[in-house]
Formats: C-alpha cells, structure tokens, sequence
C-alpha cells in the first residue's frame, strides 16, 4: 500500500472514529431515544459526512451495547431490558466498591493527596446543584465524583470496563437521578462514600460504594413501579 493509500484511509478512520464518538455522545445525553432506529441520511447529513462514514461508525458501535443491528431494519438505539438492568447494576456495583476500597487504601498510603479535597469541592457543588434544582448539573457532578473514586483505585483496566459500563447504563440512570428527593439520597450516599475513603477505611469505603450503587438500583425499581401505577 502506499503512503498516500495509507493516508487516505487512516483519514477515512479518524472521521469514522468522531462520528462514532458523536452518535455515542447523542446516545448517552439522549438526543437519540431508546428504541429510536439510526437514520443514516439524517446524521450524514447533521455531520456534513457520507452515509458510508456514518454506516462505518455504526457498524463499530455494535459492540458497545449502546445499538443493536437487525437484519433488513436497521441500526436502533438498544433498549435495555429489566434483566439487564439488573446485571448491570451488579457488574457496577462489584467494580465501584472494589474502586472505592482501593481508593482508601491508597489515600492510607498517602498515594492521593488531592482526591479527598476534590471530593469535597464536588460535594459542594452537588448541593449548589440540589439547591438551584439543576437536575442536569447534579447529573454531570455525579458522574465526575465517581471517576474520581475510579481513578484514585489505580487499576485502569477496571476504569475501561466501568466507564463501558455506564455508557450503556446513562439513559436508565438519568432518569433516576430527575427529582429532588433522590438527588438529596444520592448526596447523603456520596458522604459516606467520602468519609469512608478520607479516613482510609477500606472495607467500610466498600460497604459504603455498595450501598450506594444498590439504592441507586431501589430508586430506578421505584420508579418504574410508580410509572406502572399511573399507567394503570
């Protein structure tokens, strides 16, 4: 191949790598719905690119759990079912409290010096958030408290399969997180959380993570149980 053909394609992938990375972000933030099918024409068209790039990113997003492809229909956001929900919520909760242990060791150790500031400063503006009832900012602080507590665990690999993890959990988890009273649970659940690995008490740092990720799993049932009931 020549250097040219070789130019070419790795621009070929590059453009297909950031419409990906926008059709991901247009999941995740919910520009695109569950249950919605991927009109190739109209992102081509959003992102001023060949329906061939946005059918190439597609393709490359099968694997994420974010779409599924069926055959002679199409590309469709993946709607994710209560089995699911509840695996994935178990798989986040084994990683976050082996993260969230990790981390308090680690702050025992002296190995992070600025997690425990960074996570008061968050906590701070996460009751900013409940005070101005900014469900929108209180959702984007929750995720950077938890990849701090991610990043503080030294253990990249466990982050990679955690972060893979909450792409396809945002669109059920927002959902959770829209009312005041389980934003104020959520803030009082991330204190714990915060005592436990400021104080370098590894097991209670864990009990605390785990906690925390099955009431946010109680909070979800609660309210697919109340939509059930004003449905009916």
């Amino acid at each position: 191949m020549s250097i040219q053909a070789r130019s070419i394609g790795a621009a070929r992938a590059t453009l297909a790598g950031e419409v990906r990375s926008e059709i991901e972000r247009m999941i995740v933030e919910g520009d695109l719905a569950a249950g919605e099918k991927l009109n190739e024409l109209v992102l081509s068209t959003a992102m001023g690119v060949s329906r061939g790039t946005v059918r190439e990113a597609i393709r490359s997003l099968a694997d994420s759990g974010l779409i599924d492809l069926i055959a002679n229909r199409g590309a469709f956001v993946h709607e994710t079912t209560l089995a699911e929900v509840r695996n994935l919520y178990d798989l986040r909760g084994a990683i976050f409290a082996m993260a969230c242990s990790s981390a308090a060791s680690r702050v025992a150790e002296g190995d992070e010096p600025r997690l425990v500031r960074g996570m008061d400063e968050n906590l701070d503006r996460m009751r900013e958030a409940l005070r101005d009832n900014d469900t929108k900012a209180y959702y984007a602080l929750n995720i950077v408290f938890h990849d701090m507590l991610m990043t503080a665990a030294g253990n990249p690999k466990a982050k990679t399969i955690y972060d893979n993890l909450v792409k396809e959990m945002h669109l059920f988890r927002r959902r959770g997180l829209s009312i005041a009273t389980n934003i104020a649970r959520s803030i009082d659940e991330h204190e714990v959380i915060r005592a436990a690995v400021s104080a370098g008490e590894a097991e209670a740092a864990r009990n605390a993570a785990l906690d925390h990720i099955r009431s946010g799993l109680g909070r979800y049932m609660k309210m697919l149980s109340q939509d059930d009931m004003a449905a009916g």
